[in-house]
C-alpha cells in the first residue's frame, strides 16, 4: 500500500488492489489548499469542519463516519470511541480512532485524540504496523501526550500529524517538539511511503504534506 499525507489529519492510502482511502478531509478554514482527490472510501474521526469536508472529493465513495465500519475492495475498517479532550468530550466532543486492515497491515489513525485512550481502545490499537497520531497540542494531545500514548500502544511505525505546517493557520505546534521527545531530530520528510508486510520502517516516519507542494 502507498501512504501519503495530504495535510492536517488527511491522508490518502492506496491499497494494492487500487482501492483509495481518504481520511479526515478538511475545509478551507485550515489555510491549507486541498489537492484534487478521488476516493473509494472516506473516513471521518468526528464532525468538525477540518475533518469532515467531503464535497470536494471525486468519485462515489463509501463514507464511514465516527464509529461506522466499512469494507471496500480489499480494505476493511472499524473504529473505537475516545475523546477530543481530556474531559471525556465535555469541551470538544467525541473522537473515533480508526483502524484499517489493508494488504495484511494494521493501520491506526488516531483522529483528534485529546487524551490517553481507555483500556478498551488501547487494546484495540495495540501493536499497529503504522499509527498516525496528532502531536500539535491546543486541540489534541501535544508531543508529550502523543509519546505517552505511543509507549502504551507500541506501534511499529508512527507518523505525526495535526501539527503546524507551512500553510496551516491553526495555533498548534510544529513537528519539531515531537521529533525531539521521540529522539528523531534527524528524520527527513518523505512525500510518500510504500509499505508492505516486509517493508515497514521502525520508529518515526516523517512525511511532507502534499498540500505544501501546491
Amino acid at each position: 500500500m502507498k501512504l501519503e499525507w495530504i495535510g492536517h489529519a488527511c491522508f490518502r492510502i492506496t491499497a494494492g488492489d487500487g482501492t483509495t482511502v481518504v481520511t479526515d478531509p478538511y475545509d478551507d478554514s485550515v489555510g491549507i489548499e486541498q489537492p484534487e482527490l478521488r476516493a473509494d472510501l472516506i473516513t471521518m474521526s468526528h464532525e468538525h469542519h477540518d475533518h469532515n469536508c467531503t464535497e470536494h472529493i471525486a468519485g462515489s465513495p463509501v463514507i464511514a463516519r465516527g464509529l461506522e465500519a466499512a469494507a471496500v475492495g480489499c480494505v476493511k475498517t472499524q473504529a473505537v470511541g475516545s475523546f477530543h479532550d481530556g474531559e471525556r468530550g465535555a469541551k470538544r466532543g467525541p473522537n473515533a480512532i480508526r483502524l484499517f486492515f489493508i494488504d495484511g497491515l494494521k493501520i491506526v489513525h488516531m483522529g483528534d485524540q485529546g487524551c490517553m485512550p481507555d483500556e478498551q481502545a488501547l487494546s484495540a490499537i495495540q501493536g499497529a504496523d503504522v499509527m498516525m497520531i496528532p502531536a500539535g497540542g491546543t486541540y489534541t494531545v501535544d508531543a508529550e501526550g502523543a509519546r505517552a500514548i505511543l509507549l502504551r500502544a507500541r506501534p511499529r511505525c508512527v507518523v505525526p500529524m495535526h501539527v503546524k505546517t507551512r500553510r496551516c493557520g491553526y495555533p498548534i505546534a510544529p513537528v519539531t517538539e515531537f521529533l525531539r521527545v521521540m529522539g528523531a531530530e534527524g528524520a527527513r520528510p518523505v512525500l510518500e511511503a510504500e509499505l508492505s508486510l516486509g517493508n515497514v520502517p521502525e520508529g518515526v516516519l516523517l512525511m511532507q504534506p502534499q498540500a505544501d507542494a501546491l
